[in-house]
């Protein structure tokens, strides 16, 4: 018997901004420009964990750590993603 393993979609970077509180967004191609909140905010530092959990819920898998962004990014953190193709 063979399993087949799902391919996973693009990679593609997660870029975390903080405005009344941590959302994450991501420039999907198939989906167009996705938002996410993280749950933290404000006056919260930002929470990697929940940055992750919060792209996990809608199927994103991270791929990477998520690091501090240049100072003349609009990210202040990213990370790369995939989505998993079922």
């Amino acid at each position: 018997m063979t399993h087949e393993i799902p391919i996973a979609g693009p990679v593609l970077t997660a870029r975390a901004q903080y405005d009344t509180d941590w959302h994450v967004y991501i420039d999907d191609p198939t989906r167009g420009p996705l938002g996410y909140c993280t749950g933290t905010g404000p006056d919260d530092p930002f929470d990697a964990d929940a940055a992750t959990r919060a792209l996990e819920e809608d199927g994103w898998r991270v791929t990477g750590p998520w690091e501090e962004a240049g100072p003349t990014d609009d990210a202040l953190f990213t990370t790369t993603v995939e989505m998993p193709i079922a």
